[in-house]
């Protein structure tokens, strides 16, 4: 889900922005500062806007730099658990489906695709079911349910989050309007 959070903090103008409005150059420092970075509470934040910096700065010894008082908003992203999203499949591979989920790619493993048994083709790059001949493969619009996700545990690995098709009103758009016909028609 995406959430707005207010933020407070300290912002660092250095001296080659000074050139710039306070407002351009304190937006431009904290969204270098924040945007794509992983808040283990509030998610991965998107983007940094409505940026209300004091006039009034700091200056530290032996630092050139201004410092000031800023109150901000980011957008963030946090996928939570049971949450339904949608994505584009970005690439499908033997072991599963990856998806672009926005600001992330989720992974669906191939047992958690569909209520069959897949096979992959690797030549175009799609699952299969094997009774229902259904496929599902790379730049599809998919539907699935979040069902776990692994927080980074080391400053080089990203956020994992784990999906499922398995379930009624999932899996690849075209499915869930077929479903929704049959249901309509009786």
């Amino acid at each position: 889900m995406y959430l707005v959070a207010v933020v407070k903090d300290v912002v660092r103008i250095p001296p080659s922005l000074f050139d710039k409005p306070l407002q351009e150059a304190a937006t431009r420092v904290l969204r270098e500062r924040y945007e794509g970075y992983l808040h283990p509470e509030l998610g991965i934040v998107v983007t940094v806007f409505d940026v209300k910096v004091s006039e009034y700065g700091r200056i530290l010894p032996g630092d050139g730099a201004t410092y000031h008082d800023a109150e901000f908003k980011i957008l963030a992203f946090k996928p939570a658990v049971k949450e339904v999203v949608e994505g584009i499949v970005s690439d499908a591979r033997v072991q599963g489906l990856f998806v672009n989920l926005g600001p992330i790619e989720g992974f669906i493993h191939k047992s958690q695709i569909m209520d069959d048994e897949v096979d992959f083709d690797p030549s175009s790059a799609r699952f299969i079911g094997r009774r229902t001949r259904l496929a599902v493969g790379k730049n599809d619009k998919i539907r699935a349910r979040v069902i776990a996700i692994s927080l980074p545990s080391g400053p080089m690995q990203k956020l994992r989050v784990h999906m499922t098709m398995r379930q009624p009103l999932l899996g690849k758009i075209e499915w869930i309007k077929e479903q929704l016909k049959k249901m309509r028609e009786g």
